[in-house]
């Protein structure tokens, strides 16, 4: 997924509505300007008029009535953009919540950040990071992990975090990982686990062995993990996941820009997102070949070389990346 992949026809009424966002509570923010220079570039030459500036923010009106011959996808692409716009300014105000709101109504998508929006808009931050959570990945992995290995499985998988549900034998496993040779994946992963003073599956408060594909985004894409590394790392994922990736868009927007706590491996920290880095990251995910969240059988891929890896799964170079 990306997010300004539409069609030629779809690519003014979505800058257009971005641009409604970031006036919709005054004058366009340093931030806000920066996502919709992304956009203009994204969107490409002769989908936007020269002077991007003179597309002026469509009413909900206009909106609506422009947007009724597009696809279901374009038509969601729209209030995403719109949504994201929206946190660019580390708030997300009433101004801009019922914009996005009339809009999305207008348009008939059913987009679940939409109340998310507005939650934040009011206040009501407990009431956005429980929704945020029951609809999130760790729901889709609760019942994955329910139905594919029951409550053993949930133990294994989730007990790990709170310290409990041990395995030395795994944790053994993985730690033996760093006698593979230097520039193999699995070596890669060991030196990333060890040099950021992480836990393997199977110790005390580690992510466990379903979510390791999380720590290879990590490694394939040679991200950190300061706050700006695990901003652009969830980009990256939320690049290539097939499964509700805008859901990993916004929660970077919450955490990293607007500084809310919504990840429970990292800390909200507040105006770390630059649109232009962030979207670049993003593109550089949805040129991956495939979702390595899903079925990906790393085992056998610890003892290959990384850069062979790279290449199959078309991690590319960022220098390579054009938005």
């Amino acid at each position: 997924m990306y997010l300004f992949d539409v069609a030629p026809e779809s690519a003014e009424l979505l800058y257009r509505g971005m641009r409604a966002v970031a006036l919709a509570d005054g004058a366009e923010t340093a931030k806000e300007r920066a996502l919709l220079e992304v956009a203009r570039e994204a969107l490409g030459p002769g989908h936007l008029a020269d002077a991007a500036d003179a597309l002026g923010p469509l009413t909900e009106d206009e909106l609506s009535q422009a947007a009724v011959g597009l696809s279901d996808r374009d038509r969601e692409r729209i209030v995403q953009a719109m949504l994201f716009m929206a946190l660019m300014d580390g708030e997300g105000s009433p101004e801009e919540a019922k914009l996005v709101s009339d809009v999305a109504a207008r348009l008939r998508v059913n987009e679940p950040r939409v109340k998310n929006l507005a939650q934040l808009a009011s206040g009501r931050l407990a009431f956005m990071q429980w929704d945020l959570t029951r609809r999130g990945y760790a729901k889709e992995e609760l019942l994955r992990t329910a139905k594919e290995e029951g409550l053993r499985g949930l133990y294994r998988t989730f007990g790990p975090l709170v310290g409990l549900a041990t395995n030395h034998q795994t944790a053994k496993r993985y730690n033996d990982l760093g006698m593979l040779p230097e520039g193999t994946l699995g070596r890669a992963y060991w030196h990333f686990i060890v040099d950021n003073n992480l836990s393997f599956p199977g110790e005390s408060h580690a992510v466990a062995e379903r979510g390791t594909w999380h720590d290879l985004s990590h490694v394939l894409g040679g991200y950190p993990i300061t706050p700006v590394g695990e901003s652009t790392v969830v980009a990256f994922i939320a690049g290539y996941r097939k499964e509700d990736p805008f859901f990993w868009l916004f929660t970077i927007a919450l955490q990293f820009q607007v500084g809310l706590r919504i990840s429970p491996f990292s800390p909200g920290v507040r105006d770390q997102v630059d649109p232009k880095e962030l979207m670049r990251h993003h593109a550089r995910g949805a040129a991956l070949r495939r979702d390595i969240s899903e079925g990906w059988d790393f085992w056998a891929d610890f003892p290959r070389p990384l850069a062979d890896l790279r290449r199959e799964l078309n991690v590319l170079p960022l220098e390579e990346i054009r938005l």
